[in-house]
């Protein structure tokens, strides 16, 4: 059981049990141990799903950033850089152009089509990120189709937006829903029951 949020329910339900099977302890002292340790659960437990949501939220705008981001060079200056900036904004909007052309709607494939025959790989990649965007999965397909890296990170990127049950770093944090349930709060605990 490597879930953490598991683990803290049950060293949870260990430390009840202990305190439950103490005979040293007075009810009165048992019901507070044990209100003490619940307390201290669940704040482990609110704890926890912060940081898996956390988690989350950084692996969805890590994948979004490669999938999304402008491709620069490895080795690119700053100068350079600002360059390739420039252009993507450029090819960006020739593609936002293409998607909203009510009267060709295929310009958007017809651009992709047309920057691979040219080899303008920035147009390219601003065709597939409109399409990406305004859920053109047939266009984005076919630049995903000769692509086998752009291909992965558009998985991981649907993968870590839950559309494949989760990222895999954040269902080995959370595990399934049913290892999300927070500590059972104990019976000792319950509203109208007065210790001992």
């Amino acid at each position: 059981m490597s879930n953490p949020i598991a683990q803290n329910r049950a060293h949870h339900e260990r430390e009840i049990a202990r305190i439950r099977d103490n005979p040293d302890l007075s009810a009165g002292a048992k019901n507070r141990k044990i209100q003490e340790a619940h307390e201290r659960a669940s704040a482990e437990h609110r704890r926890l799903v912060a940081e898996a949501s956390s988690a989350s939220r950084a692996a969805v705008r890590e994948a979004e950033r490669r999938v999304l981001g402008i491709p620069y060079p490895e080795n690119a200056r700053p100068h350079e850089r600002a360059f390739i900036a420039m252009s993507y904004r450029d090819a960006r909007g020739r593609a936002e152009r293409a998607a909203s052309d009510a009267q060709n709607p295929d310009a958007l494939a017809d651009l992709l089509g047309g920057a691979e025959s040219a080899g303008d790989e920035l147009q390219a990649v601003a065709a597939y990120h409109v399409a990406t965007v305004g859920g053109r999965r047939d266009v984005a397909d076919a630049y995903l189709g000769e692509r086998p890296a752009a291909r992965a990170h558009w998985e991981g990127y649907v993968e870590a937006r839950g559309a494949d049950a989760g990222s895999a770093p954040v269902r080995a944090l959370l595990g399934t829903a049913a290892e999300q349930v927070p500590p059972a709060r104990p019976p000792e605990l319950s509203p109208g029951r007065a210790a001992s």
